[in-house]
């Protein structure tokens, strides 16, 4: 897993799960974006641990296990940090933030408030995040020049999980009063984080492909030619 599995994949998915938990409640997205964020973040420090156990494992160190320990502490603690916060008394209804201009939409639309700009900011952050993750992996299978140790129902699942996700969230009704516009704007970054990695992923699934025939092809060449 440690030599299959790029280290900054995992980090920029951990990392792109992160920021989507946090701008999924800052932004006040829909329950199912936020509970599977959560699940998200929490599956993402399993891979992660694992990818770390195997890889000291190989190379024992007494500084290894405070390293993981401290590391999915912090972890930890800055996923919980939203859900605290959420978990709060019910704050007044917030007045719309007029600030921006960039982000104001046309009479009859949902403004943004100031915490929904934060969300959406750090929303896009994730989705920019979820789209560099996959180039790392696709460099290390390129230069491996095999997908052997990667489990190909992971990227499946995960492309079959973000295209339901995005189209969820496209066939929402938006709120009433709500134009069709805003209701995208206010969901733009999720949708290019879901949507926006299939393209990526569809590449890594050609690697899948293209590596598993180079290694069928390999294992019927004969050991010994002819003299």
């Amino acid at each position: 897993m440690d030599q299959a599995l790029s280290l900054w994949f995992l980090l920029g998915w951990i990392g792109g799960d992160s920021c989507n938990l946090i701008g999924s409640f800052l932004a006040d997205q829909l329950p199912l974006q936020s509970y599977t964020a959560v699940y998200y973040v929490m599956a993402d420090l399993v891979m992660l641990t694992l990818y770390f156990y195997y890889k000291f494992r190989k190379r024992p160190s007494p500084l290894s296990a405070p390293i993981n320990s401290m590391l999915l502490f912090l972890m930890g603690t800055a996923c919980a940090t939203p859900l605290l916060s959420a978990a709060g008394p019910v704050a007044a209804p917030r007045e719309g933030f007029r600030g921006r201009a960039l982000l104001s939409v046309e009479p009859g639309s949902k403004p943004f408030t100031r915490q929904e700009i934060i969300g959406f900011v750090i929303g896009s952050v994730s989705s920019v995040l979820y789209l560099l993750s996959r180039l790392p992996q696709i460099r290390t299978n390129f230069l491996r020049k095999s997908t052997q140790g990667i489990s190909y129902s992971l990227f499946a699942l995960v492309m079959l999980g973000n295209t339901l996700y995005g189209l969820s969230v496209l066939l929402k009704n938006p709120e009433e009063g709500q134009s069709e516009g805003s209701y995208l704007l206010h969901h733009l970054p999720w949708l290019v984080g879901s949507l926006g990695v299939l393209l990526l992923d569809t590449i890594i699934s050609i690697q899948f492909l293209v590596y598993r025939r180079s290694a069928a092809a390999s294992e019927l060449e004969p050991l010994l030619l002819p003299s």
